[in-house]
């Protein structure tokens, strides 16, 4: 009797222990909205022009990025990848943290950056800019 218990737990396990390699996640991938359309990948690029891109995180190793025109962009999470203004003057507010290895940079132009807490990087880039973190590291290449 338990040498068949044994066994029927043996097999068990040799079914179940693949089922649950194979069950790991992916890259999780971030998801946005580029002027209202849901997109989601690794890389959320805006168009040449204004873009208004609201996203609830961004994964490590993805990318926000708004290309020309003055672009505003929303996170309501985590930022542990990058958000990138680029060119234009540029409006970046994170309500959630920029964790360690995240970055939030305004690029070229005139930007706002508003952070509510930074682990990681938050870079006005060239310009005049406007930057406010609510806790953690300050900002560079900022204005008063």
């Amino acid at each position: 009797m338990i040498r068949h218990t044994l066994r029927a737990l043996c097999a068990a396990t040799l079914v179940i222990a693949p089922l649950a390699l194979t069950a790991t996640p992916a890259h999780a991938e971030t998801s946005c909205r580029v002027n209202g359309v849901p997109v989601t990948g690794q890389s959320i690029i805006g168009t040449p022009g204004a873009d208004y891109i609201t996203c609830g995180s961004v994964a490590s190793g993805d990318l926000v990025r708004g290309e020309g025109g003055a672009d505003y962009i929303v996170v309501t999470g985590t930022v542990t990848g990058a958000v990138r203004g680029n060119t234009g003057g540029d409006h970046i507010r994170v309500d959630g943290a920029v964790a360690l290895g995240g970055e939030v940079h305004g690029g070229d132009g005139n930007d706002f950056l508003l952070v509510g807490t930074n682990a990681g990087s938050v870079d006005g880039g060239t310009g005049v800019n406007y930057c406010r973190v609510g806790s953690g590291k300050p900002p560079v290449n900022c204005g008063p």
